[in-house]
């Protein structure tokens, strides 16, 4: 949870409000451990970035004009990069690693939201071939989230890939 701490403090700082005390909470991190959707990328035998992957889609989703209806859908969540070692190429690693967890699991798109503030994951998103789809409005948060979605190549008979991160 230092991790999500430190993230937390660094979007405040830069005057996003896209994460807070409440979300995400201790609660929903240990609820991802649980079932075994949190996925952990270490730099220095640390943890340098977390991301979540499951099946869950934000109810908000339905108001978007998807490109592959055909599921099943990997929904990227709560991808967090410890500030310490931001900028050296975590985030895509973590990225990668969920696209490539989707080939090897049958997943024929993933689908992800971000706050339309945070102008470094929209860049990100988008140079690893995201598009934006339209955009959806959560609870007590002051800007719109844009969606995005990846199309993926499937090549039936895979094994399902491993729990680490590359």
């Amino acid at each position: 949870m230092d991790l999500i701490a430190r993230c937390v403090q660094v979007m405040q700082d830069g005057g996003s409000d896209q994460w807070d005390a409440l979300y995400p909470s201790k609660e929903i991190i240990s609820l991802d451990i649980e079932r075994g959707t949190l996925f952990v990328c270490e730099d220095n035998n640390a943890v340098a970035g977390i991301i979540v992957l499951d099946e869950n889609q934000a109810e908000e989703y339905k108001s978007i004009q998807w490109v592959q209806n055909e599921g099943p859908h990997l929904i990227m969540h709560r991808l967090a990069v410890d500030p310490q070692v931001q900028g050296k190429g975590i985030a895509r690693r973590l990225i990668i690693f969920a696209e490539n967890y989707a080939e090897h699991n049958g997943y024929k798109s993933i689908r992800l939201d971000t706050y339309n503030k945070n102008a470094r994951a929209l860049g990100l998103y988008s140079r690893l071939g995201y598009d934006r789809r339209g955009e959806v409005n959560f609870p007590d948060r002051a800007a719109s989230f844009p969606v995005f979605e990846k199309v993926l190549n499937i090549a039936n008979g895979q094994e399902p890939a491993s729990n680490e991160v590359g």
